[in-house]
């Protein structure tokens, strides 16, 4: 059982909010409506606890269970039965709880894609209205099978993603670190030892002085800023469109890593619109759909101008052309696909090759990452140690023997 909140209007037109146990969102909309009371809000409870313990329905589980589906709908067993398999088999608590709602909405007359909607966060738009075509098409297996090869190519895509990301973090972080261990720790006590000795400091001894009484006396700030920062920049982003669409465009224009996040973003783009176009969904719904799965709102945005131009009779090339949703060489591969009728191919053969040369960029990326936080390292070190030896050697020279 589970414990949901809910905010309605009753017969009385009263508005009223309260809380009710249930196996099931369904099970609860369908108490509530027999009470008479018109649902406004249906949100389950969250304790601290229940947030600390709740699973989340990883896109693997969602890959697994749309290829199940998919393979069992082709040997012929009913849906119904399928779902009811699925719940009995996943180990996770979360995916039961899931497909047991899913299920008790068709047992109540919903359809597929509706009883779907009821956990649009996990499935996403493309996904239930692709299901829904499928549905009113007869072709669901084909639907389930597209869209299988899609949550497959997308989580390989996500994992290139991180792996730009990710590992330059990590290893910068370690070269951070090993320096300010360096400064804090090392480097003073080998400025105690040349302080001893005496004599003329160079301007290297007294560049790292600098850098190490800077260290010392900014240390806590230098680890509370960074958060600070952080925080603000999620504030900013939440709250401003503005901002957010600017800093999107911006990500981009970081370079190394922007221009492959670009090609990554258009390659996912381009292959959630073939599989929607291909399906049967009408080119601007496509386009108003994968727009939100691009997770940028500066791309967003100009698609969304695409789909304005489009409407108003503007050929989908020229659109796509004005608002720079596609780079030259994808637009003309739109446009070839434009003219000769054959949209979903060209758009696929655009995934290809933005998939291709992000893929061949990360491969160029991942090994000169090292190699060049190795010589960041190896000149911090050598500066440290010319700075310490030198004014030793400067010492050694004038000593008579």
């Amino acid at each position: 059982m589970e414990t949901y909140r809910y905010t309605g209007i009753n017969r009385f037109g009263e508005r009223i909010r309260g809380h009710m146990d249930g196996k099931c969102i369904s099970d609860i909309e369908q108490r509530l409506q027999a009470a008479k009371i018109d649902i406004l809000s249906l949100k389950p409870q969250k304790s601290t606890f229940s947030r600390v313990i709740k699973q989340k329905i990883t896109p693997k589980e969602v890959i697994a269970i749309t290829f199940q589906v998919e393979q069992l709908l082709r040997a012929g067993v009913p849906l119904m039965d399928i779902l009811a398999d699925l719940r009995d088999s996943f180990e996770s608590h979360s995916v039961k709880h899931m497909l047991s709602c899913i299920y008790e909405l068709m047992e109540g007359g919903e359809t597929f894609s509706v009883a779907l909607n009821s956990y649009r966060s996990v499935f996403g738009d493309v996904y239930i209205s692709l299901v829904s075509v499928g549905e009113q098409t007869g072709q669901m297996e084909s639907v389930l099978a597209d869209l299988t090869a899609m949550l497959k190519w997308e989580d390989e895509l996500k994992a290139k993603a991180k792996k730009v990301m990710v590992y330059p973090s990590i290893v910068g972080a370690v070269v951070v670190g090993v320096v300010l261990l360096m400064m804090i720790f090392v480097v003073p006590q080998l400025l105690n030892f040349i302080d001893e000795m005496g004599g003329e400091l160079s301007g290297s001894t007294q560049a790292l002085i600098a850098t190490s009484n800077f260290i010392h006396t900014n240390i806590i700030w230098m680890f509370i800023a960074p958060i600070i920062m952080y925080l603000g920049l999620n504030v900013w982003l939440k709250h401003s469109k503005h901002f957010r669409i600017r800093f999107d465009q911006f990500v981009f224009k970081i370079k190394v890593i922007g221009p492959v996040l670009y090609k990554l973003k258009i390659a996912r783009l381009a292959n959630s619109l073939a599989v929607m176009y291909s399906s049967g969904v009408g080119f601007t719904d496509s386009l108003l759909m994968v727009s939100r799965v691009v997770n940028n709102t500066y791309m967003e945005q100009n698609i969304q101008l695409a789909v304005r131009l489009i409407q108003e009779g503007e050929s989908i090339h020229q659109a796509f052309a004005r608002v720079k949703v596609f780079p030259p060489l994808g637009i003309r591969m739109v446009k070839v696909g434009e003219r000769s009728g054959q949209m979903d191919e060209a758009l696929k053969n655009v995934s290809y090759f933005y998939d291709r040369e992000a893929k061949e960029a990360i491969e160029k990326i991942e090994p000169a990452i090292e190699p060049l936080l190795t010589i960041i390292m190896a000149v911090i070190v050598g500066w440290v140690m010319i700075a310490v030896l030198g004014p030793v050697y400067d010492t050694m020279t004038k000593v008579q023997f």
